[in-house]
């Protein structure tokens, strides 16, 4: 490997890569201290593939090699100055050299120099109510694993009556709201938002979480992977439809954590609601949107509403794949369950009542009839949703098939309006509307518990069959009798 350093060095990259490749048929050793020299001759090349494959494998090795963070801030340089500069500023966390600190420093300076650019940094605010041991893991994990000059921890504790209080007043790194009274979540959230520095994002951390290495980092480049994102979530192992895959079988989830947070090629997927445990928030969408609904306390539902009104704000809610964070789950609530399905039955119906629908009817995802999808993820899919609700079905399709074609199709307009920020959707009765596609169009047409809903479905059946693609696939389910139709055969549920 030195005599491949070398030759680097000396700008020989011909003879470098012909060491490289004699070296990994030799060694058969491929780790992050060979991904360094992989991606280098990759980027004398310009073989941006090659460079981001070799970070990526890299980091699988070791996520805490701070060059290749700054490989990685020099891979986003042409395309996405605020993620050049996450990586440059999660580089320098990383480095132990002083002068390989003051060289990232010095990239950092110049991308505010010449472009103007820098990242804000992160108010994280967690509630306390009791607990003390989960809250203790929770802020230690984000002294490991958050450089301070990226952050500052606001706790807002809801008067516990254990030693909580007595050990969040003796840490010199936490703003601490003490209320003498239990405000619940959504009010104590806010106190914490409007107690947070100005020209920060807002981080919404449940205080029964530990951040694994890079999870709040890979929630940022989501953030501003796109101007237009307003909201990201994590992945976890207590998250209901925001599971991470695998995670199950897992013994050890913050070694998980490490080979689940690196470069993805398809780290992202639009939602219509990312859940309330971990929530990564643009100071931009604060400003607009506002702070979460009071009515909600003392919780639940209220991560609902605020991703409504992220989207209907004209900002995107991303589910971020690459981000794990270790989530235990409702512990403040777990204590008493009677209460805890009195508090979502009221809420419930607070939020059907603001919204005017039936949230958990038609922001379902549908999970069942998304799974009989069987593609390689590189499909060029074209799927028809009819009877789409606000969407959720098509961005999970989205999210597993990237460079599919989505359209829906919902009767009600208000909900309609909220299906367009997640595909292409008509608005009108399936039965009675005119479809603007050609023939063998689709590769799928789904159709959740539409079909009881029809004065004739079988006509609706043979109207959409000519916009089946030969090979093609209805997946329609009749809720009534739990049966679902694929072409014209019936298959049982179970």
């Amino acid at each position: 490997m030195i005599k491949i350093q070398g030759a680097i060095e000396n700008g020989d990259y011909g003879k470098a890569e012909e060491l490289f490749r004699k070296y990994l048929e030799k060694e058969n050793v491929y780790n992050d201290m060979t991904a360094i020299l992989d991606a280098a001759i990759g980027e004398y090349y310009g073989d941006r593939v090659r460079v981001w494959t070799a970070i990526r494998k890299g980091l699988l090795s070791n996520c805490r090699n701070y060059e290749l963070y700054v490989m990685l801030g020099n891979y986003y340089l042409p395309e996405n100055l605020y993620q050049s500069w996450l990586c440059y500023e999660n580089a320098l966390f990383y480095c132990d050299k002083s002068e390989d600190q003051s060289k990232i420093i010095q990239m950092l300076d110049q991308l505010k120099e010449d472009y103007n650019v820098i990242v804000n940094k992160t108010s994280i605010i967690i509630l306390s109510y009791n607990s003390l041991e989960y809250t203790k893991l929770c802020i230690e994990s984000i002294r490991m694993t958050i450089p301070e000059y990226v952050r500052e921890i606001i706790v807002v504790d809801n008067a516990s009556e254990d030693e909580s209080v007595k050990w969040l007043r003796e840490q010199d790194d936490i703003i601490l709201i003490e209320n003498k009274e239990n405000k619940g979540f959504p009010a104590g959230c806010n106190q914490g938002i409007q107690a947070s520095s100005p020209y920060t994002d807002i981080f919404l951390l449940n205080n029964d979480t530990i951040l694994p290495e890079n999870a709040l980092f890979w929630l940022r480049m989501g953030l501003y992977d796109k101007e237009e994102n307003g909201m990201t979530g994590s992945i976890s192992n207590c998250a209901r439809d925001q599971m991470a895959e695998g995670v199950e079988n897992q013994k050890d989830l913050l070694l998980f954590a490490e080979r689940t947070n690196v470069p993805m090629k398809y780290p992202y997927e639009k939602r219509l609601s990312l859940i309330g445990f971990a929530l990564l928030i643009k100071r931009a969408v604060v400003d607009r949107v506002g702070l979460l609904d009071e009515r909600f306390s003392p919780g639940n539902y209220e991560d609902n509403d605020y991703s409504l009104r992220v989207i209907t704000a004209g900002f995107r809610n991303i589910l971020c794949k690459n981000s794990f964070i270790v989530h235990f789950g409702n512990v403040s609530f777990r204590k008493n369950t009677t209460d805890l399905e009195n508090i979502l039955a009221i809420n419930r119906q607070k939020i059907n009542e603001k919204w005017g629908f039936n949230i958990d009817y038609y922001v379902y995802p549908r999970q069942e009839l998304v799974q009989l999808i069987q593609e390689t993820t590189e499909m060029p899919l074209r799927i028809l949703d009819v009877g789409c609700g606000c969407g959720a079905l098509m961005a999970r399709v989205k999210g597993l098939y990237p460079k599919s074609e989505v359209w829906g199709i919902e009767l009600v307009p208000e909900i309609a309006e909220i299906a367009s920020h997640m595909g292409k959707i008509l608005c009108g009765d399936v039965e009675k509307m005119e479809l603007p596609w050609k023939k063998e169009y689709f590769d799928y047409v789904i159709m959740g518990d539409v079909l009881e809903h029809l004065m004739d479905p079988e006509i609706v059946l043979k109207r959409l069959q000519k916009y089946l693609k030969q090979g093609g696939a209805y997946y329609c389910q009749y809720a009534k009798y739990k049966t679902l139709f694929r072409d014209t055969a019936i298959v049982k549920m179970g």
